[in-house]
């Protein structure tokens, strides 16, 4: 499936320091994946001691993502 990185999720990434390769983890493999907001879903990662959260929308064609962070500081 195609992965699309919105303009405003590229640059919170960059910003976060979470790379794309984090963010494809978190969605192919959540921890967590629930509906978040109207027609998007969050998925949850636990990523060595910090927990990224990705908001995406998704149809048969592609996911697009829309923002990611993450959850907690980092200890």
């Amino acid at each position: 499936m195609k992965v699309e990185f919105t303009n405003n999720a590229l640059a919170r990434m960059l910003d976060r320091g979470i790379g794309e390769a984090e963010v494809q983890t978190a969605i192919d493999a959540p921890d967590h994946l629930g509906p978040c907001l109207e027609k998007c879903w969050q998925a949850r990662k636990r990523i060595q001691r910090r927990t990224l959260e990705v908001v995406f929308t998704r149809d048969l064609a592609e996911t697009r993502i829309l923002t990611a962070y993450w959850q907690d500081a980092a200890s």
